[in-house]
């Protein structure tokens, strides 16, 4: 079995030393022999600091290196971007021969040391998933004494997390086999919930898809990343992700429309999903950008989804009536902030470039 472990980064020598170190603590790495080997990549995107250079030093300092069942190399990309380093590191970097691969942030440290040993565990004894996900914990849960910022933030991130099984880009593993018929838009942003439609729409093949057949969480895996504590920081991410979340929910129509008319939904396998996206990539790195000024803005002038707009609600049903009733007040300052969000994420799409923008 070889694992192939992807580490995304840009701009992030403050934090990926620590993150390489709590990667060197896993257990996975005590257990390699001629028949479990790992790879570990680290794809520095548009960096201008010293992440790749912070990378090497510490990767060279951490004691399991010297195993020779286990290789690292660092590759520097000049063109900044998580979906191109995505793609680079599923199709060209990481070994042909994979099994499995681990795509994790360079902000994040693995929390429970046998994190990856139990989230490719579950993948070895369970065929039918393709994704393992772990928990992930804002590092303010880990405090003792909170700030009603932190009880806040907290508070809204366990209502909303509750649910389906979404991708959390922070940290996942899945097939090696499965990934690589998967090709990430240029330019796009919150990949992850890009990828999230992709595994369970098994590529735009299931009309119906659920999110338990294909995506699993392995309750004894998590990881622990740096939540946002200043408002303004708080506001601008959920910006993006609100941008990123209406585009990829219109980009899935306009693939499938696509794919239809190329007749790949009967019965023709010579255009996949992935080869199409691969395609439109080499024929025009912009692509993305045209859709979003030549058909999402031209539909309407509101373009977040009722459904999203109501999300802080509609999340409370996946609690017991108890619990649900004492998150309404929650809920409802989460929606109060959700509609400045929605308004300036609606705004930023009516900009008409979004492949810059994460």
């Amino acid at each position: 079995m070889k694992l192939s472990i992807g580490i995304l980064a840009h701009n992030e020598s403050d934090l990926i030393a620590a993150s390489l170190q709590s990667l060197g603590q896993q257990s996975l790495f005590t257990s390699l022999d001629e028949k479990h080997s790992v790879e570990i990549i680290v794809v520095a995107n548009g960096c201008s600091d010293n992440t790749a250079d912070l990378a090497r030093n510490t990767l060279k300092q951490i004691g399991f290196i010297h195993q020779t069942s286990l290789s690292w190399r660092v590759c520097e990309v000049k063109e900044a971007g998580k979906s191109n380093a995505w793609n680079l590191f599923v199709h060209q970097f990481s070994a042909p021969d994979a099994d499995f691969f681990c795509l994790m942030d360079a902000d994040i440290k693995l929390h429970n040391y046998q994190t990856l040993a139990k989230m490719i565990e579950v993948l070895v004894e369970n065929p039918e998933y393709w994704i393992a996900l772990d928990r992930p914990i804002k590092d303010i849960e880990l405090k003792e004494n909170k700030s009603w910022i932190d009880k806040l933030s907290v508070a809204v991130s366990q209502s909303s997390n509750a649910g389906q099984l979404y991708i959390c880009g922070q940290l996942y593993c899945g097939r090696a086999e499965v990934l690589r018929n998967i090709w990430m838009p240029a330019g796009l942003p919150v990949e992850d919930g890009f990828l999230t439609q992709m595994i369970i729409s098994e590529n735009f093949t299931v009309k119906n898809p659920t999110f338990t057949k294909r995506i699993v969480r392995v309750t004894e895996a998590s990881h622990i990343f740096e939540a946002y504590t200043n408002p303004l920081e708080l506001i601008n991410h959920e910006v993006r992700v609100v941008v990123g979340i209406v585009v990829n929910i219109f980009l899935t129509y306009y693939l499938q429309e696509k794919l239809c008319a190329a007749g790949s939904f009967r019965g023709s396998p010579e255009l996949t999903a992935g080869t199409l996206i691969n395609q439109m990539n080499r024929e025009n790195p912009l692509w993305l950008n045209d859709f979003v000024r030549n058909s999402l803005v031209q539909k309407k002038w509101w373009l977040i989804p009722i459904p999203l707009v109501f999300r802080r609600y509609r999340s409370l049903k996946h609690h017991s009536l108890q619990k649900a009733l004492l998150r309404i007040p929650i809920a409802t300052l989460a929606f109060i902030v959700d509609l400045s969000i929605f308004i300036r994420a609606n705004i930023t799409l009516h900009r008409k470039v979004i492949s810059n923008y994460w």
